[in-house]
């Protein structure tokens, strides 16, 4: 029952990542949102996708930890999580380059 759990938590984290990404776009085309909304946008999305981050690494570490997994399919968890941390880098690098396109 908790893998199913487990399980199920990494699935949310797999389909909440996309939105974000979305959601930082939809920002980013934005006329009429004043720079301190799109700062706060922008530390809106960091801070999910970190706490993503975080989840996924504890729920695999509980499936790892809790379940007799092959080495490739412990690999491919760590990997999926290890996946994220570009992701979060890349919201900082977006903000950036927002910044010196509309910020102050």
């Amino acid at each position: 029952m908790n893998e199913a759990i487990a399980l199920s938590v990494l699935q949310l984290v797999a389909l909440t990542i996309p939105p974000i990404a979305v959601l930082i776009q939809m920002v980013r085309k934005s006329e009429n949102l004043p720079w301190r909304m799109r700062k706060l946008s922008f530390g809106l999305a960091l801070t999910s996708a970190l706490s993503f981050i975080g989840t996924g690494a504890a729920v695999t570490g509980y499936i790892l930890l809790n379940t007799s997994l092959g080495p490739l399919l412990q690999l491919g968890l760590g990997l999926t999580v290890f996946g994220l941390i570009p992701f979060a880098a890349f919201i900082g690098v977006l903000y950036q380059e927002h910044k010196a396109a509309v910020g102050p």
